[in-house]
């Protein structure tokens, strides 16, 4: 008798609301919801997404095991007034002066966010009117916020019925899985190579708990591993945050800003700015312990930064998150010798400090799996639901992150067909050797083919891909196809092949497979990638390709390579700023016409502009 197939879909709703679908313990497609809305950060039930996995795989909702939401404390507040998407920065410092600073300093508990900006509420979202007109009053008399424990049973009633609208499945097969345990067994169970390490979660929140290292070893066909600690009093995501927002920048989003200002600023400027933050926390053996009792952090920080510079902010912000967890990390590996990591959580986007990690010397890998934020929860969940199901199995890892919309060759074949040919001249053979002779010319060119990346790290098949050695490209691409903010660096995608040649580096090739870790460049090839790494301390946030994630990308390097001599192009993603990634064949060939990129590979065709043929 035929075994059925075991199904778990996947649902982070939250900031990038993201889907991911499981079967027998693979998971075989991942994406976020803002791709198919086209709203960066898209906070609402991903039903497009979901929607897309079904009819993508062929899966019937009678055929769904179980549907897995991240988190078991929730509030959809956040979701209801579109806090991720449609705040401005004006808003975020209203909601700190009308609703945080009364419930912490004036001792009003119950103020609820959706009273104070009821004009923001977006009833219309799914599963629609009716059902949120019911849900806003039995929010509206008391704190909604996630943190409070009191709804915790009712976020999980609206997360449950609305994936009983929706799908049309028994509530019994809807689970709510730890949000701790999706980041450390999502940041295991991808990669290929690890056998046992130190799984760490570091975040903002979570299930009230925000960091935990858990030690997990693969013992045959089962699992084995045990907590070594957890605590709920993490500070560096919730200052990360706050700080955005006191520099100017939309919090929640513009983090990684901060982060990429932070090399600029020179020892003895953010030095002040380290020693303040020193005094709220530091590492006491394994646990964070606060140095000073504070009501709130966005309103202290706000004072103790008051006349410092901007970039003094950034250096000492960084310097600080880089002496905090390094401590903390050390301080885990003393009773262990050359032990491999394994990292997720919000936190784990912040590449330099993964590049600290990795250089200490216990280190032997630090693996930091692809979007290691909250956008890779649908996958966390579905992880951790397969291992607690499956005593006498463990889930597949992740090949690639190729996980999202395939494009479809009949819309690229009608899009090129209507093309005007006086603006566009079109080719249909050798576009690989093609477009590395345009790259190798200073042309800038998109790509949009086969399966889209989920997450926020475009890897070739969602990327604009210019010649690395011209320093001068940096400046067309900032200013007429991304309109980017100048100091902020791009990536490079080098072959395998010839990684060492470029990087210096250390453990497995595994671990720069997916730009989520950083590499000290080698002085003699920096000139080769000098327009994709961080100008001032030379480090480079790489894509290493193995030829068997994506045979196609690697033939175009690999012929760029040829002409060039070198074996390296830039890659940034392919979209304008502050608008979501690619995912399709209409959006592609909207930025291409929108923007200044010089060609696109779309599917099976490279698209090139005539005036930049001609100029050229």
């Amino acid at each position: 008798m035929k075994k059925n197939k075991e199904v778990i879909i996947g649902i982070n709703w939250e900031q990038n609301s993201t889907a991911a679908l499981m079967i027998d313990g693979k998971i075989v497609g991942c994406s976020s919801e803002e791709r198919f809305s086209r709203v960066k950060n898209d906070e609402r039930y991903p039903k497009n997404s979901i929607d897309w996995l079904l009819k993508e795989f062929k899966i019937k909702t009678n055929e769904i095991t179980t549907v897995c939401f991240i988190s078991k404390n929730w509030s959809p507040s956040y979701s209801l007034i579109r806090h991720y998407t449609n705040f401005s920065i004006s808003e975020y410092l209203e909601e700190q002066n009308k609703v945080w600073f009364p419930r912490l300093y004036e001792n009003k508990k119950d103020i609820s966010i959706l009273k104070i900006f009821a004009n923001k509420i977006d009833y219309n979202q799914f599963p629609g009117k009716k059902f949120w007109k019911k849900i806003v009053p039995k929010l509206s008399n008391y704190n909604d916020h996630t943190s409070n424990k009191q709804i915790e049973d009712f976020g999980k009633y609206i997360r449950a019925e609305t994936a009983k609208i929706h799908l049309n499945i028994d509530i019994k097969k809807i689970k709510f899985i730890d949000h701790s345990s999706g980041h450390i067994f999502y940041s295991f169970f991808s990669s290929n190579k690890l056998k046992e390490a130190l799984a760490l979660s570091i975040d903002a929140f979570g299930d009230f708990v925000n960091y935990k290292a858990v030690v997990i070893k693969k013992s045959g066909r089962k699992v084995k591993f045990y907590e070594i600690v957890k605590g709920s009093n993490f500070i560096i995501a919730r200052l990360y945050r706050f700080v955005t927002l006191i520099l100017g920048l939309k919090p929640n989003e513009h983090e990684y800003k901060v982060m990429g200002l932070a090399p600029y600023c020179k020892e003895n400027y953010y030095k002040p700015i380290f020693k303040k933050f020193l005094n709220l926390q530091d590492v006491k053996l394994l646990k964070f312990k606060n140095k000073k009792k504070i009501k709130d952090l966005y309103f202290y920080t706000k004072k103790i930064l008051d006349g410092y510079r901007f970039d003094s902010i950034a250096g000492g912000l960084q310097a600080y998150t880089e002496y905090l967890i390094k401590k903390w990390v050390v301080n885990l590996l003393k009773k262990r010798k050359n032990y491999n990591i394994c990292l997720a959580g919000g936190v784990a986007m912040n590449v330099k400090n993964n590049l600290n990690l990795s250089e200490i010397s216990k280190v032997k890998n630090l693996f930091v799996p692809p979007s290691p934020d909250d956008s890779s929860q649908a996958i966390g969940a579905c992880y951790t639901q397969y291992l607690y199901s499956n005593s006498n199995n463990f889930p597949k890892s992740i090949n690639s992150a190729y996980l999202g919309y395939c494009i479809d060759d009949q819309k690229v074949n009608k899009i090129v067909r209507n093309l005007k040919s006086k603006n566009y001249k079109i080719y249909k053979n050798n576009i690989n050797l093609t477009a590395a002779k345009l790259i190798s010319k200073n042309l800038i060119i998109g790509r949009c083919v086969g399966r889209a990346e989920f997450g926020s790290r475009s890897l070739g098949n969602r990327s604009i891909l210019a010649n690395p050695s011209n320093i001068e490209i940096i400046k067309k691409i900032n200013e007429k196809i991304k309109n980017r903010d100048f100091w902020m660096p791009f990536a490079a995608t080098i072959l395998d092949k010839y990684a060492k040649n470029y990087f210096e580096i250390k453990g497995n090739l595994e671990n720069y497979y997916f730009m989520t870790n950083c590499l000290r460049t080698k002085t003699h090839h920096r000139k080769y990638i000098a327009a994709a790494i961080h100008p001032y301390d030379y480090t480079c946030r790489p894509q290493i390709l193995n030829q068997k994630h994506n045979e196609d990308y690697y033939d175009l390097i690999k012929k760029f390579g040829k002409i060039t001599n070198n074996y390296a192009v830039l890659n940034t993603s392919f979209n304008i700023h502050g608008a979501p990634i690619v995912n399709n064949e209409e959006n592609a060939i909207s930025v291409f016409k929108k923007t200044n990129l010089d060609g696109l590979i779309l599917g099976k065709y490279l698209i090139v502009k005539k005036a930049s043929s001609l100029k050229k």
